[in-house]
C-alpha cells in the first residue's frame, strides 16, 4: 500500500533541485451535504519544485495519501472503508474491535487514546530522481505532522497489498522489500503492531524528534544550485 526510497547507493549523490524550491501541497474534497459523521476524510499530498516567481510547479517529486478516520463518529467503519478501498479494508479489521467497531485496546500500548481519530497513510511515493536521500520519510512526517492535529497516532502497511497474484520474483523479494520500507518508517517512529501494520505515537514527541532529525540530514546533502537548475529548466 506504501512505498518509499530504500536507501541511498555508493556515493554521495547531488539532489535534483534546491530544498528551498520544494512545496508540499494539500488538497481534500467533501461533497456539499456532507457532515463529519458521513465517513472518513481522505487527504491528497503532493510535493513538487515549485518557481516562486511566477512560473508555478516546475517538475514533480512525490505524491502522499491519508486516511483519517474516527470510529466514534462513523458507523460501520470497517465497512465504509472496505467499500472505499478493500486494503483500506483490511487496515480496519486490523486496527478496530469487530464487537465494538472501537479501536483495539491493545492500541493503547503503541498510540495514547488521548483523541478518538487516526490517519492512516496509503500511499507515499517519489519520482525516482528524488530517491535515495531519505526525502521519503522526511516529506512523509512532514505530512503526517500537519495532519495530525486531533488525532491519536497514524497506521500504515509498508507494503503494496492491492496487485494481486504476483511474478515468483516479486514473491521471492517482496519480504526484503517489506523489511527494507519497514526500517524507512521506523526513521519517523512507526512500530509493528500487528499482522503488518505499523503505527506511530502522535502523543509523544518522537515524530518531531524525528522530523528535526531528518531535516537537519537531508540539509547538508549537496544540492543542486538554483540559477544552474532554472536554465536547465528554460534549456528543455
Amino acid at each position: 500500500m506504501t512505498s518509499t526510497e530504500t536507501g541511498a547507493g555508493p556515493g554521495v549523490r547531488t539532489m535534483p533541485a534546491p530544498l528551498n524550491m520544494m512545496r508540499l501541497t494539500y488538497t481534500h474534497h467533501e461533497d456539499w451535504y456532507s457532515t463529519p459523521d458521513d465517513g472518513p476524510s481522505f487527504w491528497n499530498v503532493t510535493a513538487d519544485i515549485y518557481d516562486h516567481e511566477g512560473r508555478g510547479a516546475l517538475e514533480h517529486v512525490g505524491d502522499f495519501q491519508f486516511v483519517r478516520i474516527d470510529p466514534f463518529r462513523t458507523r460501520d467503519m470497517c465497512g465504509v472503508l472496505d467499500g472505499h478501498d478493500g486494503d483500506l479494508g483490511m487496515m480496519a479489521e486490523t486496527l478496530l474491535d469487530p464487537s465494538t467497531g472501537h479501536f483495539r485496546d491493545d492500541l493503547d500500548e503503541f498510540t495514547e487514546p488521548i483523541y478518538s481519530s487516526m490517519l492512516i497513510l496509503t500511499h507515499a511515493r517519489l519520482e525516482k530522481p528524488w530517491q535515495g536521500f531519505g526525502l521519503g520519510a522526511l516529506l512523509t512526517a512532514r505530512a503526517i505532522d500537519r495532519l495530525s492535529p486531533d488525532c491519536r497516532g497514524t497506521a500504515c502497511f509498508p507494503a503494496p497489498i492491492n496487485g494481486g497474484p504476483s511474478d515468483p520474483d516479486d514473491q521471492e523479494t517482496r519480504p526484503l522489500a517489506i523489511a527494507t520500507l519497514a526500517k524507512v518508517w521506523e526513521k519517523i517512529g512507526f512500530r509493528h503492531y500487528r499482522d503488518g501494520v505499523f503505527v506511530v505515537d502522535l502523543g509523544s514527541v518522537t515524530l518531531g524528534e524525528a522530523i528535526t532529525a531528518l531535516t537537519d540530514s537531508v540539509s547538508k546533502l549537496p544540492q543542486t544550485n538554483e540559477d544552474d537548475y532554472l536554465d536547465a529548466i528554460d534549456a528543455r
